[in-house]
C-alpha cells in the first residue's frame, strides 16, 4: 500500500469514514451519492481499471465521482458521464482517449481529467513516439501538423504535471469537435478542463519534517508547471482557429462553493482533506 493510501487509511479509521473493503494494497469506501445503473457499469469497465477501482479511497476517478455527482444532484450539470471516449487521437491506432468527466451545462460541452494524488508522487509519462510523427496525425489537424508537434514535444519538458495525457485528450476532442466519424457533436461550445487537487495544509501536516521540505518543492514547481500548461494550451488553440474550445486549470479547493449546498459537503471535505 502506497504511502499516501495509508496516511488516508489511517485518517479515515481515526474519523469514523466506513471502509467497505480492504487488502494489502488497497482500501474501498462508496461514494457518497449512489450512481446510476448506466455509470456504474461504464465504471466498471473502465479504461485500464479494475472494478471498483473509482471506490478506493485514493482514486482521481473517485474523486471526479463524488464532486460531479453532488453537483448532477444539486441540478447543476446535466448528461453526466464518467469514463468518455470521445474519440481516437491518431491514424492507425484503436486507443480512445478517456476522458474522467464529461457533462453539459448552460449549452456548453465539459470534458473533464481529474487528478487527485498523482502530481505528488509520480512524474509527467514519457510520450509515445507515435505523437512525434506527423504522418500518425488525422486529416482534422493536417494544416497545423507542426503547431500540434510542437505542443507535443514541448510536453516533454514537464517534470511532474502529466502535460503528455492533457495533449492526448486535446487532439481527441479537436477530431470531435471537427468532423470526427464518431462524434456526436452538433457545434456547442467546448470547455476541456484539468482539475487537480491541491495539496492542503490538512494532508501536509501528516508528513514528516522531510517530506514535508520535499512536498513543497513539488507544490511550488506543480503551480508553475499548472501555469505553463494553461498558457501553452490556449496559444495552440487560439493558433489553429478553435473558437469554440477553452481550456482550463482549476483546483477542487476552489471549486467546492459548487457543492457548498450539498448535504454531503461537509463528508465530502472529510474524505479529501479540505478541513
Amino acid at each position: 500500500m502506497h504511502k499516501f493510501t495509508k496516511l488516508i487509511l489511517d485518517e479515515y479509521n481515526r474519523q469514523g469514514i466506513k471502509i467497505t473493503d480492504q487488502n494489502e494494497s488497497a482500501a474501498y469506501v462508496s461514494p457518497l451519492v449512489e450512481l446510476s445503473d448506466a455509470q456504474k457499469d461504464i465504471l466498471s469497465k473502465g479504461d485500464g481499471q479494475k472494478p471498483n477501482q473509482y471506490k478506493q479511497i485514493n482514486s482521481s476517478t473517485g474523486l471526479a465521482v463524488n464532486y460531479y455527482k453532488l453537483l448532477e444532484e444539486l441540478g447543476e450539470i446535466c448528461e453526466l458521464v464518467f469514463e468518455y471516449k470521445p474519440a481516437i487521437p491518431l491514424k492507425r491506432s484503436s486507443k480512445n482517449a478517456n476522458l474522467d468527466v464529461f457533462y453539459k451545462r448552460n449549452g456548453t460541452l465539459y470534458f473533464v481529467e481529474s487528478k487527485f494524488l498523482e502530481p505528488y508522487y509520480s512524474a509527467n509519462k514519457d510520450i509515445n513516439d507515435a505523437y512525434l510523427d506527423k504522418d500518425r496525425y488525422p486529416i482534422e489537424v493536417e494544416a497545423f501538423s507542426d503547431d500540434w508537434h510542437q505542443l507535443f514535444e514541448q510536453s516533454k519538458e514537464f517534470k511532474y504535471l502529466d502535460v503528455t495525457q492533457l495533449c492526448r485528450h486535446l487532439l481527441a476532442l479537436y477530431r470531435y469537435t471537427h468532423g470526427y466519424e464518431n462524434s456526436t457533436y452538433q457545434g456547442e461550445p467546448v470547455v476541456f478542463q484539468s482539475v487537480m487537487w491541491k495539496m492542503t495544509e490538512r494532508f501536509m501536516n501528516l508528513l514528516s519534517s522531510s517530506e514535508r521540505d520535499e512536498m513543497n518543492e513539488r507544490v511550488n514547481t506543480l503551480k508553475e508547471e499548472t501555469n505553463r500548461c494553461h498558457e501553452m494550451f490556449n496559444t495552440l488553440i487560439n493558433k489553429v482557429g478553435w473558437s469554440n474550445m477553452q481550456f482550463e486549470t482549476l483546483h477542487y479547493n476552489d471549486i467546492l462553493g459548487e457543492i457548498g449546498p450539498s448535504k454531503y459537503y461537509n463528508d465530502f471535505c472529510k474524505r479529501y482533506f479540505f478541513e
